[in-house]
Order: C-alpha cells, then sequence, then structure tokens
C-alpha cells in the first residue's frame, strides 16, 4: 500500500508550530540584542546565548523541511523555509558582530547592520506567513 502524503490541515498544524515556535526565538534574539546594546550582557554571553538560539533554529528548519506537504502547499512550505533561513542568518551576522575585534569597528558595524536587516525581513514576513497559515486553518 503507497503512502499517502499529509492533508492540508495536517501542514498547516505543522506550519503554524513551526511559526509559533520561530516567534518566540525571535523575541528571545531582540531581547538579546537590546540587553547587549544596554550592557547588561557580554559579549560571550550574548554569543553563548545566539549560539543555543542557532541550534534551536536549525532544528525546527530541518524538522519542518522534511515534511511532505500537499502539492497545493508547496510554495507556502518553500516560504517558510525561507523565512527561517534569513532568521539563521541574521543570527549568524549578529554572532560575527559579537566576535569582530573592536579594532574592526567598520567590519562589526556592517554585520550589525545586516543583520538587523535580515532580522527585520524576518519579521515582516513571519507576520505574513503567520496570518496566512491562521486563515487558511479557519477555512
Amino acid at each position: 500500500m503507497a503512502f499517502m502524503g499529509m492533508t492540508k490541515k495536517q501542514f498547516l498544524k505543522k506550519s503554524k508550530k513551526a511559526l509559533n515556535d520561530t516567534g518566540g526565538i525571535l523575541l528571545l534574539i531582540r531581547g538579546i540584542i537590546f540587553k547587549e546594546e544596554d550592557n547588561k550582557i557580554s559579549h560571550s554571553e550574548a554569543s553563548n546565548q545566539l549560539n543555543n538560539i542557532r541550534k534551536s533554529i536549525e532544528s525546527i528548519f530541518f524538522e519542518f523541511d522534511k515534511i511532505n506537504p500537499p502539492s497545493k502547499c508547496i510554495k507556502l512550505h518553500l516560504r517558510i523555509l525561507r523565512s527561517l533561513i534569513t532568521l539563521q542568518e541574521s543570527v549568524n551576522l549578529y554572532s560575527q558582530h559579537l566576535n569582530t575585534t573592536k579594532n574592526d569597528l567598520k567590519e562589526e558595524s556592517k554585520s550589525l547592520e545586516e543583520s538587523m536587516k535580515l532580522l527585520d525581513e524576518f519579521r515582516k514576513e513571519y507576520h505574513i506567513l503567520a496570518d496566512e497559515v491562521k486563515t487558511l486553518l479557519k477555512k
């Protein structure tokens, strides 16, 4: 007997879970950034916390990547995966910013600026995706 792929509703529930998990991570990242900017945590502590966050993002990504969405949901699946990649890139750049020596302020500033740009891009896409999934689940 051939295995049938998941239903649209199953896919949307998994999408909602992935987005909810990611939303919590977004809040953690923003908290780290604010604490680091206000010198409430050291660069090394912020870096350690970001490393844990990076692992969480990777876990969410790989778990979501391995699901087999129905054909009518493939575009949404890819958009969610792309948004997770954007978040991962933002975290990587912010980590790079934290690990840049104070002697290279230009590089540090560039990493921080690019990280914030990607984080904002992710935040906007996240809200669009979360609203779309929520609407589709109500149907």
